[in-house]
């Protein structure tokens, strides 16, 4: 047998095990924020969901992790969340409570019926804060 017919298994797990161990090296690192500096000397980042309550988390979130980095608290100056969904909020609402009560009841196919009416970008929560 021909010694580079031989030898290719192991240079391909050779590169093999290279990738993954420099992906591995990438994906232990911390995470991106979603944080941006204003002319004003302030902190904005932006938390998107399908739900309210969610896209005030992430915003939140956000803030509280980039913070926290710093090893600073949270200032909090503003707060906007708005509603830019596709339909009318209070139809996409009863959608998505529908879709919990289908689903609770063991109808996957109507919980995900009603999950088309919402997009995860219905909800828009700006926060703008400091690190004091």
């Amino acid at each position: 047998m021909d010694m580079k017919r031989q030898n290719a298994p192991i240079r391909v797990f050779g590169r093999v095990a290279l990738l993954l161990a420099l992906l591995g090296i990438s994906a232990c690192g911390q995470r991106r924020l979603n944080v941006v500096h204003t002319v004003q000397e302030t902190l904005v980042t932006v938390g998107y969901s399908a739900d309210r309550s969610q896209s005030i988390f992430r915003a939140n979130n956000e803030a509280q992790t980039y913070c926290e980095r710093r090893k600073k608290d949270v200032l909090f100056i503003n707060q906007d969340t708005v509603y830019q969904g596709r339909y009318n909020e209070d139809v996409t609402a009863t959608a998505r409570t529908a879709g919990r009560v289908a689903g609770a009841l063991g109808s996957s196919k109507a919980a995900a019926a009603t999950g088309a009416l919402s997009s995860p970008t219905d909800y828009k929560t700006t926060f703008e804060f400091n690190c004091k």
